[in-house]
């Protein structure tokens, strides 16, 4: 599975590098008086999330950008609610922050309600999971003349946490599938985003 999701990511990657130079030349001959940007990420209702950002340059090459998140998803049997944060740095290499190619640092901040419904015993299982980790990130964000802003990004970071189990065993929360797809627990995790908003 984790080579699957590597192989899937390298077309992202990779248009990622092809549009950086592209989005330099773009607006070295302007300056950009865009320095906020609201957005949402185009990825997550795939997974039945909903995630946005606001992300404000300080400088023409700095900006800081917090992201929040909430989720209602499920895999198998077991159902995830729960919310998280992403604040992150990122530095903009052509001086046009916050538009241009550019490279991140950033941190999350994530907390889950696990619950199992086992309706041949009728019994409800609960779990929780609040990982912290960091990571960093590269991405190419657009500003176009109408505001409307588009950004294509790809990080890679780690977790650090443990499943707590208040009612049930691990089994109760079919740890096996769960484990396969890297959701729970300490270790590597790749971030891929895709978002679309407004600068102003």
């Amino acid at each position: 599975m984790k080579k699957f999701t590597l192989l899937a990511l390298v077309p992202l990657l990779l248009a990622l590098v092809a549009t950086a130079p592209a989005s330099a030349q773009r607006r070295a001959d302007a300056a950009n008086n865009r320095n906020t940007v609201l957005k949402v990420n185009v990825l997550s209702p795939f997974v039945l999330t909903a995630s946005g950002f606001v992300e404000h340059a300080f400088s023409p090459r700095i900006s800081a950008q917090l992201g929040a998140f909430t989720t209602g998803a499920s895999v198998k049997d077991v159902e995830f609610d729960g919310h998280g944060f992403t604040p992150e740095i990122r530095y903009y290499l052509a001086e046009q922050a916050p538009d241009g190619f550019y490279i991140a640092g950033y941190g999350r901040i994530l907390n889950y309600k696990l619950t199992v419904e086992d309706k041949e015993k009728g019994e409800t299982y609960e779990a929780t999971y609040k990982p912290v980790g960091a990571g960093v990130a590269a991405g190419n964000q657009f500003i176009f003349n109408n505001g409307i802003s588009l950004d294509l990004f790809l990080g890679v970071g780690v977790n650090g946490g443990s499943l707590n189990i208040k009612t049930g065993t691990n089994e109760d929360f079919d740890r096996g599938i769960i484990d396969k797809l890297g959701i729970l627990g300490s270790g590597f995790r790749v971030r891929p985003g895709l978002t679309v908003g407004y600068s102003f």
